[in-house]
């Protein structure tokens, strides 16, 4: 949950419109926009393009921006904006499959299925590249071998030369440090 006084990734952008804030803005939702770029029926190229364009719009509109929580967080905020874009894009092309595929049915309003596939996916990169850097880099790959690749406990320790505790506690503590990020994350998006 959100801390009392925890600054939100948005206040930060209107209060100093840092470099830091813009540069977590970008590793935060680039994923997301690309992802769902891509879903949607665009090429890696236009797909990279189009994120781009979208950053760039955000430079223009967040120093101004307020968000009205009665409307949605952030993220619904820029899934409408990146549903019309890419609305207006398909449509100033050509008509096709794309436009189809755009136009599925989905209210244009309300974060569809992909887009939130996209947001979740993004959200476990982030919290598991953030968890990486707090972890020492052995205790990182104890977690790795036995979550994300499926080893046992039994052979990642004996691959690292570690006991079979000591990797479940790394893998608790990457697990925590992830927990973490996304409680974090999540937070300043309610």
């Amino acid at each position: 949950m959100l801390v009392a006084g925890t600054t939100t990734l948005l206040d930060r952008i209107r209060r100093d419109g840092g470099a830091d804030a813009w540069a977590e803005l970008v590793r935060r939702y680039w994923r997301v926009v690309f992802g769902y770029a891509r879903r949607r029926g665009l090429s890696p190229a236009d797909a990279e393009d189009f994120t781009q364009e979208i950053l760039t719009e955000l430079v223009r509109v967040l120093p101004e921006f307020e968000l009205d929580p009665a409307k949605g967080c952030f993220r619904s905020f820029l899934f409408t904006m990146v549903r019309r874009r890419l609305i207006d894009r398909v449509r100033g092309a050509e008509r096709g499959p794309q436009v189809c595929r755009l136009l599925d049915g989905d209210d244009i309003e309300s974060p569809d299925e992909p887009w939130e596939q996209e947001w979740q996916r993004s959200l476990l990169r982030l919290a598991l590249d953030e968890a990486a850097r707090a972890v020492e880099p052995r205790t990182y790959q104890a977690f790795q071998l036995v979550v994300l690749d499926g080893w046992t406990a039994k052979r990642a320790a004996a691959f690292l030369d570690l006991s079979v505790d000591s990797v479940y506690q790394a893998k608790a503590r990457v697990l925590r440090h992830a927990r973490e990020v996304v409680e974090r994350i999540e937070g300043e998006e309610a």
